[in-house]
C-alpha cells in the first residue's frame, strides 16, 4: 500500500495573517487517528509552523480549539474534542518549548461546523483545530 504524501498547508506567515485579520486561523494538517487524541508524525510540519508562529509573536496568548465532525456520540465529541486540544497544547510546550501559559486548550466537539456533516469531504473540513486570539 503507498503511503499518502502529506501536503503542507499550515505556515507561519499565514497564521500571523489569519490571527490578526480574523482572530482565528484554522489548522487542518494536524491529524489524529479516529476516536484518538494522540497526534500523528505526519502533524510534525505543521507543528513546526505554529511552533514558528509562536516564537515570533512571543507575547500572544491563544485558545487552542479542538473540532470534530458530528459522526458518534456528542459527549464523546466534545470530550474528544477537548483531548486533542490538550495534546496540541502539550506538544507544543513539549517538544517546542512554548510556554504553558501562553496556550489554553478548549474543545466544541461538533458544535462549530465549517461544512455540511453529510459527506466524508464536509466531515474532513471540520475536524479541525483553531487558534484564537482572546
Amino acid at each position: 500500500m503507498e503511503k499518502e504524501k502529506v501536503t503542507v498547508k499550515t505556515k507561519a506567515e499565514a497564521l500571523a495573517k489569519e490571527i490578526h485579520n480574523k482572530g482565528v486561523a484554522s489548522i487542518q494538517d494536524l491529524y489524529f487517528d479516529t476516536g484518538s487524541a494522540t497526534i500523528k508524525p505526519e502533524s510534525k510540519p505543521a507543528l513546526e509552523e505554529i511552533a514558528k508562529f509562536l516564537r515570533q509573536e512571543g507575547k500572544l496568548n491563544l485558545y487552542v480549539v479542538g473540532h470534530t465532525d458530528r459522526s458518534g456520540d456528542f459527549e464523546y465529541n466534545m470530550t474528544l474534542s477537548k483531548n486533542r486540544a490538550k495534546t496540541v497544547v502539550e506538544t507544543l510546550v513539549s517538544d517546542y518549548g512554548i510556554s504553558r501559559e501562553r496556550l489554553e486548550p478548549h474543545g466544541v466537539g461538533c458544535l462549530a461546523p465549517t461544512a455540511t456533516n453529510e459527506t466524508e469531504k464536509g466531515r474532513a473540513q471540520n475536524r479541525r483545530v483553531e487558534l484564537v486570539k482572546p
